[in-house]
């Protein structure tokens, strides 16, 4: 174990620079999480004031659920929660079924497999190429699990900025997210599709392999794609 955490931790600092981007599992580390989190929201008074300023709900208890932590010298930069739905692995819920569950795009994903991004924070002083971090390790765990799709739901005044970055196409109208007191949008795009709208895009092709070296060598993931 000793031996696989270290190669872990190598992977991670090669591959980062000088920001390091990890799932959070410690206490230390899903702290910072909440806390990233309730300090984003509570910025626009997108959620209620908490006595002990962290924001989490039941999504991050499952199993299929990873929050991912970008930081610099232990400072977090933003965060991003990840839900992998996999039908034949008995993970079926997710943030969005909650909220586009009826749609007729969204079940046809659900019926195959797909990633979610939610919860997605940013630190005041964060660096621009968190964003493309954040969406480089979300296309890696789609292609360690196998997952078809990937959603988001960004509130509606963000969803440009996907649609151009990344090529994910609006699938239905915007509507009341869970948890949160603002509007968001249905976005897609296969897995396939981002390869080839990204192609030659070296900072998110690089941040995606990156993430995948890293995820290939954590030792805590549960059922590898293929198991």
């Amino acid at each position: 174990m000793a031996n696989t955490m270290s190669n872990e931790r190598q992977v991670e600092r090669k591959t980062s620079g000088s920001l390091q981007c990890l799932i959070a599992q410690t206490p230390h580390d899903l702290e910072q999480v909440y806390r990233l989190r309730y300090a984003g929201y509570r910025r626009d008074e997108s959620i209620g004031p908490r006595p002990n300023e962290q924001f989490h709900d039941e999504f991050d208890e499952m199993p299929n659920s990873f929050s991912f932590l970008v930081r610099s010298a232990e400072e977090a930069q933003a965060t991003v929660r990840i839900s992998v739905v996999r039908p034949d692995l008995g993970w079926h819920d997710a943030p969005v079924e909650h909220v586009y569950g009826d749609h007729p795009a969204l079940q046809s994903m659900a019926s195959q497999s797909f990633v979610e991004a939610s919860r997605l924070v940013f630190a005041q002083q964060a660096r621009r190429d968190a964003f493309v971090r954040l969406v480089g390790h979300m296309a890696a765990l789609a292609s360690f699990y196998d997952a078809e799709w990937l959603v988001a739901c960004p509130r509606v005044e963000h969803a440009a900025t996907y649609q151009r970055m990344f090529g994910f196409k609006p699938l239905a109208a915007p509507r009341q997210y869970i948890g949160v007191g603002f509007q968001t949008q249905l976005l897609a795009t296969s897995r396939e599709e981002l390869h080839n709208y990204v192609h030659g895009a070296r900072p998110l092709t690089n941040a995606w392999s990156d993430a995948l070296a890293y995820l290939t060598h954590m030792s805590a993931l549960p059922a590898v794609c293929g198991s």
